[in-house]
């Protein structure tokens, strides 16, 4: 696809989304900025739509966020009641070996529903 004809994201709508998902997290501008190292004052601009995100910004943001390029652009949870994007967000606030137990108990629970016989 070519640059002419590629749909672009105006710099508003990514702060806004970048926003989103820093409130989601809980998160103030002073410790998201300091999280990827850019001045609390630059990310505010961004999240106004007033600065452009420097693409290098951009990938620091989403490694944080821990959201791939289609969940931030494409809202990847579209799909996804409140209460599975709640789940999902307390999941990637847990260690790598945490998350490797819940996904061994709902594995777990998986099989126990089904009668037994896993996925």
């Amino acid at each position: 696809m070519s640059q002419a004809t590629m749909p672009l994201m105006p710099a508003s709508a990514v702060g806004r989304r970048i926003r989103q998902e820093r409130l989601e997290r809980n998160l103030t501008q002073t410790e998201l900025a300091r999280q990827i190292g850019i001045q609390q004052s630059d990310l505010s601009r961004m999240e106004k739509g007033e600065y452009r995100v420097p693409l290098d910004v951009l990938f620091r943001i989403l490694q944080t966020f821990q959201i791939s390029f289609s969940e931030f652009f494409e809202d990847g949870r579209r799909g996804l009641t409140e209460r599975e994007s709640a789940l999902l967000r307390s999941f990637r606030m847990l260690s790598e070996d945490a998350q490797a137990e819940v996904e061994a108990f709902v594995e777990f629970k998986i099989a126990r529903e089904s009668g037994g016989s896993a996925r």
